[in-house]
């Protein structure tokens, strides 16, 4: 994701940079597992008198702190400064002030323009906007509603959701942002994990691994495939129609892989210690690129080193930089409050969920 942002293309091949902007799809595949991994915490635990209280508020420690940090950094630092690019936003945008109740995917979708506000350390929230919604809204559902009841909702979800993409294009074909930024319109991975965790619950699973493979391969040949056909960028027809249908797919059938190869070798390579700890910190590194990337440029031109600003040399800076931060935030902030959470609601669960 810190390449799609981040790449030199102006300095670098442009053909690279194209490819560059295919991993959208990576998003989906975070749906996918977000839905796969919530929907089994709250299935393991909604017989608990303490659901919603447990939940909401491991949750809540485990996510707001280093988004609020964040998100009153790059607000602060933009009000300050009162630069024009946030001028701008308060015209055009609106508030950035919506982001702190977890709305600000809404007057993205309404305006068809991202948020300007802080440069573009914003515009990488809309996901969290889904997310939180989500996290907000589907507990409700799986603590009253049979595991049957809720696979039906969730293929209507899958349907309302593609079918609610063709609508909006077809009544906003201008603006490429409302399919993009909309929980309505990315149901679909959430739903084909939250799926997952439900069929795993209800009993053994018989799964061909032959043709288990054979879709994996032809699914990401598809869905790579069609989206560069059509544009590469999320932002063309197909892709925000049709392409984050064709995705959300592949990334079931590569959570599905994994899932059915947990302690083989083939999956040895995801129990890697350096690949776990990235995992660990990948929340603040979302978080961070973007600010860091603005704070970089910044004291490069304070120290006059304009020409340190661009190309490979920035790339790598922001690389180590904002692991560097990510770090520090996981070991100093993030993993006591991780720690917090479990001591205050442990889950008895725990150790049945399959690892890869």
């Amino acid at each position: 994701m810190i390449l799609n942002h981040m790449w030199p293309w102006e300095s670098y091949s442009h053909q690279l940079f194209l490819l560059l902007q295919l991993p959208w799809m990576l998003m989906d595949g975070f749906f996918v597992l977000s839905g796969w991994l919530i929907t089994g915490i709250l299935l393991d635990t909604r017989q608990r008198p303490d659901y919603y209280k447990s939940f909401y508020v491991r949750r809540a420690l485990r996510i707001l702190p280093v988004y609020y940090a964040v998100l009153i950094f790059v607000v602060g630092v933009a009000a300050l400064k009162g630069h024009e690019a946030y001028r701008y936003m308060l015209a055009h945008w609106g508030s950035p002030y919506w982001f702190f109740i977890f709305l600000g995917n809404i007057p993205t979708a309404i305006t068809g323009q991202w948020p300007l506000g802080g440069g573009d350390s914003l515009v990488p929230l809309w996901s969290l906007q889904i997310e939180e919604q989500f996290y907000l809204l589907w507990p409700l559902l799986v603590r009253r509603i049979s595991l049957q009841s809720l696979t039906k909702v969730l293929i209507g979800l899958c349907c309302f959701s593609t079918l609610l993409r063709l609508v909006l294009y077809w009544r906003y074909p201008h603006n490429v942002l409302v399919q993009c930024v909309l929980l309505p319109c990315h149901l679909e991975g959430l739903a084909m994990g939250s799926w997952l965790a439900i069929r795993y619950r209800q009993g053994p699973w018989k799964i061909n691994r032959k043709l288990l493979n054979f879709l994996l391969v032809a699914l990401g040949v598809l869905s790579m495939g069609t989206a560069a056909w059509s544009g590469y960028f999320n932002t063309t027809p197909f892709n925000r129609t049709i392409g984050f249908l064709i995705a959300p797919i592949w990334f079931t059938c590569i959570i599905l892989w994994i899932i059915e190869s947990r302690g083989a070798r083939a999956s040895a390579w995801l129990r890697w210690k350096p690949l776990q700890y990235l995992g660990k910190i990948s929340y603040a590194t979302y978080l961070f690129h973007w600010p860091v990337a603005n704070v970089l440029t910044g004291v490069l031109a304070f120290l006059g080193l304009q020409r340190f600003d661009d190309g490979l040399i920035r790339l790598i800076l922001i690389y180590v930089l904002t692991f560097s931060a990510a770090a520090l935030s996981w070991h100093f902030f993030e993993k006591p409050l991780f720690l917090l959470k479990d001591r205050l609601f442990p889950n008895p669960n725990l150790a049945q969920r399959p690892n890869p």
